[in-house]
């Protein structure tokens, strides 16, 4: 189960999300250059296209990408979702694009989500697989820049985009369910007016005002996909923070902390548990990835714009997992 989110703060916008698995994911940081032939199954891949940044893992010299974003600032996240997803075998007349070409394939000619949206028009997600014997991922997509956001997904009854301005994304069930479960929370609130009144029943005497965030007490708190949109979108559009880089990205950071998973809390079954991977921020205008990991919380990060991007292979980086500590005085020892 993952989450997705796009942050704009003033002058600054943040793409990035979650990754909670049930199972070690040998991701590294994956820089794809202008050269990069994708080799997609059946339309043209282009010769010179945005770079883009991201994490995933490279297999048989293709970036399979879990997120990024391109040099233009548009990001796209894949994220789960498993009952409702169903892809459809290559169909004529139609742009066929596969799953796991999907996210180059948007991100490799378009620069913004109007451009997207032109690109998914006449699309059609195929059921092919990688390789043999390697099952597709389900899953849906959100698409953003730093002006609106979208979701693709594919179901039986076909290819949806959906305009997403809530920015947030989770896993199952599709996004309108979500959008419509939100109506159930129009009474949370960031703040308590009247504290002398209740809102209770007019029956009722007065409440005491007995501790702060009792606007929120309505918010779900579970680690299901329901509940962690809910709370993420909340969080997200209640934001309020200095309009820097590092504010920013710690309140990004602070946002998807909401719905981080520790090991136990989540079991899928007998010693089976799912956990927050990792978690990632891109500046979509510096280009500058951040990350950490379930061990490593101290943020580590990758600059897209650094490298020579004028190239034709992948550029990848091991992502850091050791636990760090900063130490702030003389360890003795005894």
């Amino acid at each position: 189960m993952c989450t997705g989110l796009s942050f704009k703060n003033g002058d600054h916008h943040y793409f990035g999300r979650t990754l909670d698995v049930e199972y070690y994911c040998p991701v590294s940081v994956t820089i794809v250059p202008h050269h990069y032939d994708f080799k997609f199954r059946h339309v043209s891949s282009p010769r010179n296209h945005y770079a883009m940044i991201g994490m995933g893992f490279v297999q048989d010299d293709y970036p399979l990408l879990f997120e990024a974003v391109n040099e233009k600032g548009l990001g796209m996240a894949g994220l789960a979702l498993w009952n409702s997803c169903h892809y459809f075998p290559v169909q004529e007349g139609k742009t066929n694009v596969a799953s796991f070409e999907i996210i180059p394939y948007i991100l490799a000619s378009c620069q913004n989500v109007q451009e997207a949206k032109d690109a998914l028009q006449n699309i059609n997600i195929t059921d092919e697989m990688f390789t043999k014997g390697q099952p597709n991922s389900p899953l849906h997509w959100l698409i953003s820049d730093e002006n609106e956001s979208i979701v693709l997904e594919s179901t039986k009854d076909g290819v949806h985009v959906c305009e997403n301005p809530y920015q947030v994304l989770t896993n199952e069930p599709p996004f309108p369910f979500h959008e419509m479960n939100l109506n159930y929370y129009c009474n949370v609130s960031n703040h308590i007016e009247n504290f002398d009144r209740s809102r209770f029943a007019r029956e009722v005497p007065n409440f005491k005002h007995i501790g702060a965030g009792l606007g929120t007490t309505q918010l779900p708190g579970g680690l299901d996909p329901i509940s962690r949109f809910v709370r993420v979108a909340y969080l997200s559009m209640n934001s309020v923070t200095q309009d820097t880089e590092q504010s920013n990205v710690s309140q990004f950071f602070h946002i998807l902390q909401g719905v981080s998973q520790p090991l136990g809390a989540n079991q899928n079954k007998p010693n089976d548990y799912e956990y927050t991977q990792y978690t990632c921020c891109i500046n979509t205008k510096t280009l500058r990835f951040y990350y950490s990991t379930y061990d490593n919380q101290s943020l580590n990060a990758v600059d897209l714009k650094s490298e020579n991007l004028d190239r034709n292979q992948i550029i990848t980086y091991p992502v850091i997992h050791d636990f760090q500590v900063n130490v702030q005085n003389k360890v003795h020892k005894s």
